[in-house]
């Protein structure tokens, strides 16, 4: 896992939970004053253990956290990365451009790194994209976040639905996203 996704998690933690919370969250973890940093990697499992101790001091689901962190990452990571965004996209061109403005974003940062997970859009009407989501951390929540937040970037409403989830024993998650016109 990249140190942009640890840093972006510090970000929406210490939103969520203040400095003395991320403190105590990495003084659990057994790193207390650890810093990520944004050009190296991390065990992803390391990942699911900040999420898990990030949830259990906000008193909410895993999934509730990882949502919130992929809502919150997207205006984030826009502030670093805009200049690969294309202007003239529309909310659904950019959720069928997240695949690769990950993989972009990651190899400026740490070349050579393990891919990001696997996020596949495939647009299936004027205002509907199906994504399917392939990763070994189960971590469909994220993509969730990242398409609010997309749509709050955008300034559009939008209804996600999971038609699939590895959590419910899917082999894949499956995402419907529909921007509602008004």
């Amino acid at each position: 896992m990249q140190g942009v996704n640890f840093d972006l998690m510090r970000h929406y933690a210490v939103t969520e939970i203040g400095e003395t919370g991320w403190a105590i969250v990495l003084k659990r973890l057994g790193h207390p004053g650890r810093e990520y940093v944004i050009g190296q990697t991390y065990p992803d499992a390391e990942f699911g253990m900040v999420a898990g101790l990030v949830a259990q001091a906000m008193n909410k689901p895993i999934p509730y956290v990882l949502e919130g962190f992929g809502e919150a990452m997207v205006p984030e990571m826009i502030k670093v990365y805009g200049f690969l965004v294309n202007q003239r996209w529309s909310y659904m061109d950019f959720l069928m451009n997240m695949q690769s403005l990950l993989e972009s974003a990651f190899q400026l940062d740490a070349p050579g790194a393990t891919a990001p997970p696997k996020i596949r859009a495939s647009r299936v009407g004027p205002e509907e994209v199906t994504i399917v989501y392939e990763s070994s951390l189960r971590a469909c929540a994220i993509v969730r976040g990242a398409c609010r937040g997309a749509a709050a970037m955008y300034g559009v409403e939008a209804v996600i639905t999971d038609e699939k989830c590895v959590l419910r024993g899917d082999p894949t998650c499956v995402i419907t996203v529909r921007r509602r016109v008004n």
